[in-house]
């Protein structure tokens, strides 16, 4: 059966058009466009995985350009997170990049090695959507008050809730900071998605640095400006898994 991206309905195998809202399918069920114009061009399929379980959809990308969205041509449908047109997949000569369009609920990338955390940069572990803020070191001679930042205490991971309300605040101190579920210096026991040893920010004197530590679910860090994508890589949209394959 060739499953429609755009409905959900289940055609029949080779069938040119969606016999329920009549967008125009592929011989693999997909929607139908042109190809790249570039020889050089990788062959990209997307592979949406849905949290609610829902049948795992593939786009395969032939055109300059295509949007991600809950109206766009990568469907990600019935997601509260996800904007009409969240997210722009074009070329850029041979290369792959992708650009958060949406804005409000962003865009990110899983973590592949270690690296470098910015100021106001979001991550996302399990359900947890996380932003980093630096802290001015407090004087050692002044006496804390309450709210102040704790000595040695260069900076702090601050907990978003559902609406953007800001919540728990966790302090990152000089040298390693684990994030796990139920053991580290940030955990979150109540969310079954966060790994027992899930990742890990390392505070050094000029940078601070996040790695992931082979979780289940990864470590995503939320993108600012356009990126170029690569083999393996995956996105997170709202509550939705992109996987990418390419075919040189």
């Amino acid at each position: 059966m060739n499953l429609c991206p755009r409905c959900h309905f289940e055609n029949r195998l080779g069938a040119p058009a969606c016999q329920s809202c009549g967008a125009t399918l592929s011989s693999w069920g997909t929607l139908a466009s042109q190809p790249a114009t570039s020889g050089t061009r990788p062959q990209v399929t997307v592979r949406v995985v849905r949290a609610d379980g829902g049948p795992e959809l593939a786009y395969s990308l032939r055109k300059d350009e295509a949007v991600a969205g809950t109206g766009g041509e990568i469907l990600l449908m019935d997601d509260p997170f996800v904007a009409r047109a969240q997210a722009r997949f074009f070329f850029d000569g041979a290369s792959l990049m992708i650009e958060d369009i949406g804005r409000v609920s962003g865009v990110y990338t899983r973590l592949k090695g270690e690296r470098d955390v910015k100021p106001g940069q979001e991550i996302r572990c399990g359900r947890q959507r996380l932003v980093y803020e630096p802290l001015a070191p407090a004087p050692p001679s002044s006496p804390r008050m309450w709210g102040s930042p704790e000595a040695g205490c260069r900076g702090r991971l601050v907990q978003i809730l559902e609406g953007g309300l800001r919540a728990d605040a966790f302090p990152l101190r000089d040298g390693e900071n684990l994030l796990g579920r139920d053991h580290g210096d940030i955990a979150f026991p109540g969310d079954g998605f966060v790994s027992g040893r899930h990742a890990l920010f390392t505070v050094r004197p000029r940078e601070v640095k996040v790695r992931d530590l082979g979780s289940s679910n990864g470590t995503f860090l939320r993108i600012d400006d356009p990126t170029r994508l690569d083999v393996g890589d995956q996105l997170l949209i709202g509550r939705q898994l992109l996987k990418l394959e390419f075919v040189a």
